[in-house]
Formats: structure tokens, sequence, C-alpha cells
């Protein structure tokens, strides 16, 4: 567990400053060595150190204050101090030399190391602390679990294997087959999601009920689980995000594939080309075993979700109790209002207040008993009669939406007879035609001009058009440019025509 790392490199999180020394790892891990490959040098390295202490001056004790610290950038082999010569004066060279300090240490315990490139001197991390430290640079981020569309994503990548047949030849296809170790790595990673929601709840149970006053108990339970946990993961597993919305197509999935041959055998084939596996049958058992591990992880999701609801309730009924009893005790209303009406009734009693009445409109008192007021008795159950289903009401404003939407996908989508009827009123019989010389007045000219500009570009004509036209590109001539559109230009011949392509083309008379 420990052998890529140095022996005394958890010391940075076990002396008086370790707080800084987490700010810096954090800081140079951020700047150095994630996202674009960089190779900083050691003075680059000291100076990143040197801006944390200056931007944290709250992770030093009182003796190690610096105050305000000069700004300093690396340029070269220079330092450039960006603020006032007074400002650089003993405090800032103390502070540059502790940040060499603080950087001779990591060196010393593992974080970094430095490389000799000839002449020059780069510092780099190693692969162990370059893990542990992106593991410690996660948990600093927002630790809410989010699902998102996780699940959804499982089930795409299941329903896409479960088309694969060994006739599949195409590689984009088959490299499909991989994404069965992903969806297993994604079912792993929703159990963990769980199982951190389990363990703060228990954590949030406990700060709550630790907490002394009732204020605190209510400000710990509407921060930490209304705020920090209830609207970020409950709100994604309680409404349509719920995995239990996929949870059977999930498993039957999962059984589906590792019941088919054909697909199993495209999953080996494609473990052992990924190097996922040594042979085909090596291979047939990886895939067998993501797959029972998939099935296995949501057939079981229920007892973690009874858990996850149970603790919920406890929780929400824990703080319902605590404010329905707030107020019984003697630091609460009842309790002042008690003291209250014996401060008064003491007044009354010394005769200080002979006429302490206010004056008010009191309503009358009425009895709740009334025959109107009875509950009705229940009446026999009615058996179910079967009946015709009421028709849905008709909206006009709808129909009408409908029927243009209709229109505009039928006339933005010609149909091949329209581009054909198009092209019989542009090409004369047993004649050619370029695209450059058509003329284009409609709407409806122009989607059929750019639908058989398609065709010719594609090669694929439908039968309805290959019958009486044949669309060739030309690509050597002039461009056709209208104000519709400027496209590259395409010929256009009639069935019928002799082999004498060239005769039709730059004669006036082929475009008359």
């Amino acid at each position: 567990m420990f052998r890529h790392l140095h022996d005394d490199a958890f010391l940075a999180f076990s002396r008086d400053h370790k707080h800084l020394y987490a700010a810096c790892l954090l800081d140079v891990h951020e700047r150095f060595f994630s996202g674009a490959p960089a190779f900083p040098t050691p003075q680059q390295v000291v100076h990143a150190i040197y801006d944390v202490m200056r931007a944290n001056p709250t992770l030093w004790s009182e003796t190690d204050d610096f105050g305000n610290l000069p700004e300093m950038i690396s340029a070269g082999r220079r330092r450039i101090r960006k603020a006032d010569v007074a400002l650089t004066s003993e405090k800032g060279e103390k502070a540059l030399g502790l940040a060499r300090q603080l950087y001779a240490r990591l060196l010393a315990w593992g974080w970094l190391e430095e490389e000799e490139y000839g002449l020059r001197v780069t510092v780099d991390m190693a692969m162990g602390p370059l893990l542990v430290i992106q593991r410690l640079a996660s948990l600093n981020k927002d630790l809410s679990q989010r699902f998102g569309g996780l699940i959804v994503q499982i089930r795409l990548n299941l329903e896409a294997v479960e088309k694969l047949t060994p006739e599949v030849t195409d590689r984009k296809q088959r490299e499909a087959a991989l994404a069965v170790r992903e969806a297993r790595n994604q079912a792993d990673q929703f159990t963990k999601s769980l199982r951190a929601i389990l363990a703060d709840l228990k954590r949030i149970r406990q700060t709550v009920m630790e907490s002394k006053t009732i204020g605190s108990r209510l400000e710990a339970f509407f921060e930490e689980f209304v705020d920090q946990l209830l609207l970020k993961d409950f709100e994604s597993i309680l409404t349509v995000n719920h995995p239990y919305r996929f949870r059977d197509a999930i498993v039957d999935l999962a059984r589906r594939i590792s019941y088919t041959p054909a697909t199993m055998q495209v999953l080996a084939e494609e473990y052992v080309a990924a190097s996922m596996a040594s042979d085909v049958e090596d291979g047939h058992t990886a895939a067998a075993d993501d797959l029972l591990a998939i099935e296995n992880i949501f057939e079981q999701i229920g007892e973690m979700f009874d858990r996850i609801e149970t603790f919920r309730r406890q929780l929400e009924a824990r703080v319902r109790n605590t404010i329905k009893y707030a107020e019984r005790g003697a630091q609460g209303l009842v309790g002042r209002a008690g003291e209250l009406v014996r401060r008064l009734d003491a007044l009354l009693r010394d005769g200080r207040h002979e006429r302490a009445t206010v004056e008010w409109n009191v309503e009358p008192l009425r009895s709740p008993w009334s025959e109107h007021h009875q509950a009705p008795s229940r009446q026999p159950r009615r058996p179910v009669e079967a009946r015709e289903l009421s028709a849905p009401p008709s909206d006009p404003l709808y129909e009408l939406r409908k029927q243009l939407r209709l229109e505009y996908i039928a006339r933005i989508a010609p149909r091949p007879e329209d581009v054909r009827t198009f092209l019989e009123g542009q090409v004369p019989p047993f004649g050619t035609k370029e695209a450059r010389f058509f003329e284009i007045g409609t709407v409806d000219d122009f989607l059929a001009f750019d639908c058989a500009r398609r065709y010719a570009l594609t090669g694929e004509v439908p039968p309805q058009i290959a019958g009486n036209f044949e669309l060739e590109p030309s690509p050597d001539t002039p461009p056709h440019d209208s104000e519709w559109l400027r496209c590259a230009n395409f010929v256009i011949r009639r069935r019928g025509l002799g082999s004498g392509l060239g005769s039709g083309f730059g004669k006036g008379a082929a475009h008359a």
C-alpha cells in the first residue's frame, strides 16, 4: 500500500503547520501538475509556496506572523517585487527563507523531486504522491454525491452492447463492448455514493443530537442536512432520476446479454483486443463477471435505499419533536406567559388596579354539537361499473399547431416525387442541364434543389428519381451562385440521352 510513497511522506500532515503544508501541496498540484503539462523550476515552486504563505497568514502562529508580505513573481533568474520598496523588508526575506525550508522538506519527504536536464533543473511529482494529492484535492472540493445521468448512462451503454453480433464489423460499433467494464465501474461508483449519503446522515444525526441548545440544533439541521445534503443528493434520488426507475431494465439487459452467446463472443474478442484479457476464454469469463456484478449491484440497492429513508425519517422526527416540545419548557412561550400572568394577579390582589379591564368585543361561545356536525354514516360500497372512457377535450389551438407542424415537416423535407417534379420543370426532355443554370423562384424550389444537390454529392438517388434522371457532381465547372445559395456545380441528365455528355456542356442550347 505504501510502496509508492516515501516513509516520511505523512510527516507533512502531522506537525503544527499541517494546514500550511496541505495548502502548499494543493496549490502546487493545481498550478503545475494538473491540466497542461508543466515543468517548473525550483525557484517557481518556492515562489508558489511564498504566495500561499502570503495569501493565508492565519495558517501561521503568532510568532510566525509576517504581516503584509510583498508580492513576488518569477521572471527568468530575477525576483520581481510588485510592491513598494518599503514593503521589501526583512519580513519578506524571512518569509522567502521559510518558503525555501518548506520546499526542502517537501523534497526530503518525497512529495517533490528534482530532475536535471543538462544545465536546467526542474521539479516533478512522482506517481504515488501525485495520486494521493489528486485524491486529497477531490476531497477539498464539493463532497456532495451527484447522480445526474449516471444510471441513464449505464442503461444506454448496455443497450448499445446488446445490439452487437459477430456480423458487425465496424470498429466503432464493436468498441461499444468496452462499455460493459465502464458500466461496472459506474455501478460501483453509484454504490459508493449511496454509502457516502448514509454515512453523512449518521454524521448529521450525531451533530444535531450533540447540540446544546435548540437554536444550535435547528441550525445544524438546516445548514448540514437541508442545504448540504438534502437539496443535492435527495433531490436526485427521490425525483425523476430515482434509480428504481431503470433498475429492472438494467438487470434485464445484463441478463439478456450474458445469455446471448453471439454477444458474449463479441465481448470476449473485444476484451482480448483491448488487452483486458489474455485469450477469448478469459475474455468471456471477464465479461460474464462484469455483467454479474452489475446485476447484483442493482438487485441489492433496495436495502441501501431503505436504510437511507429510515435515517431520514428518524432525523426529521427528532427535529420535529424538538420543535414541538421547545415551547413547553421554562424558557419557552408558556413559561414566559405564566410568569406574566402571576405578576398581573399580584397587581390585582394589591388593589392597585380596581378596573383592570379592557373593552373588547368577545365572540359568543357556540357549542360544536349539532346534527349538521355529525359524521355521515358509512354507506355500503357500490360495485364498480364498466363504462366508456370519455374522450379528452379538444383544444383548437393545439390542433392548429399540430397541423401546422405536420405541414412544416412535410414541406421542409421534400419527397422524391416533389424533387422529380421540380427537375422535370427545369431539365428539357432528353436533355442535360447544369445546376448553375437553374432558376430558383420559391422556397419549395430551393428545398427541392437542395435535395437534388445532396443526391448528386452522395450518389444515393431514390428510385423515383433515378428512373428518369442521372445526377453527377461537376466540381471542375463554375459553381451555382444565386440569391438563395452558393454551392458546387452538378449535372442533371434525362434518361434516354446518348453517352456524349461533352456536347451538352458549355453550350447555350443545353440550358435554354
